[in-house]
């Protein structure tokens, strides 16, 4: 039986339903991971704060990788963080309201930052950022923020990046594709599997201890990080073909299936030392008795 101490999920279209909602009575399955000396990890392009709302329990099992990285997090405490500069996020809002008709977001780490015209996004947006400041002018905001990302209602995100955001920063910065919508701009080096290599290093597990599952493009360098990588049926091609492993769609609780499989795997492991440790003493009793 492997010997898995980590599982890092990715949350929209992974784990979560295509209604938004975790799987019916996940967190039990989260609590059955800890006791079996398992972490979780959501790893998402949504903010830390947001994951953590929707993981109120918490726990010392239980880490986040949120804004692809730009924060991770295990056990209430900051790993790491990486705070892009005002002057840069800047020049992209410029670049955003110049170049598409997306709506650029602050991806702050207290809250995200949208522009008050865009209000009629406010309901979707609500879905991802539990956190969300509406001011008149970005230009005016100088926050704390690990991540720009720029929301894209026609569903064009892969052709914005490759056409404007790519040539603009790319090799300057991380630019990457959280599904049709997203374009997400992080500091360079900055991904979901550097986050999962921050956590590898804090609990000291190798990659081979280490299970992923994704569906889209910024989910690839997680999957590359852990041997035990899964891509969901409702996967991006090119996810599917990165990973190992295939799990059910995120409709079907794919996820969940294989979480399942772990914990039966530990439970049998666990009924197997136990069988062995009442056999041996029942030799040492026949032994002693003789």
């Amino acid at each position: 039986m492997p010997d898995i101490r980590l599982i890092a999920s990715d949350m929209d279209h992974t784990l979560l339903t295509e209604a938004s909602e975790l799987p019916p009575d996940f967190h039990s399955y989260v609590e059955r991971l800890n006791q079996a000396g398992i972490v979780f990890v959501a790893a998402s392009g949504r903010p830390y704060f947001t994951l953590k709302s929707m993981f109120p329990k918490g726990g010392p099992g239980i880490a986040y990788i949120g804004d692809n990285g730009g924060t991770v997090t295990f056990d209430g405490k900051v790993l790491f963080e990486s705070l892009m500069p005002t002057t840069d996020y800047q020049a992209m809002i410029a670049l955003t309201h110049e170049q598409t008709h997306g709506v650029p977001i602050i991806c702050g780490i207290e809250t995200a930052y949208v522009e008050s015209h865009f209000r009629t996004h406010e309901q979707f947006l609500r879905t991802f950022y539990s956190e969300l400041t509406f001011v008149d002018d970005l230009g005016t905001v100088s926050a704390k923020a690990d991540k720009f990302t720029v929301y894209c209602p026609d569903a064009d995100a892969i052709e914005r990046a490759d056409r404007v955001f790519r040539p603009a920063y790319e090799g300057d910065f991380a630019v990457t594709i959280g599904g049709r919508v997203w374009v997400d701009i992080m500091n360079p080096g900055v991904s979901k599997g550097h986050g999962l290599r921050v956590l590898a290093s804090h609990l000291g597990l190798t990659p081979e201890q280490m299970m992923a599952f994704g569906d889209t493009f910024n989910d690839i360098e997680m999957l590359d990080e852990a041997y035990y990588s899964y891509a969901v049926a409702n996967a991006e091609q090119e996810v599917r073909d990165r990973a190992r492993f295939q799990a059910a769609s995120n409709d079907e609780f794919g996820v969940v299936a294989v979480i399942q499989k772990v914990l039966a795997e530990v439970a049998r492991g666990d009924s197997l030392a136990a069988d062995g440790s009442r056999s041996q003493s029942g030799a040492e009793s026949q032994t002693a008795g003789a």
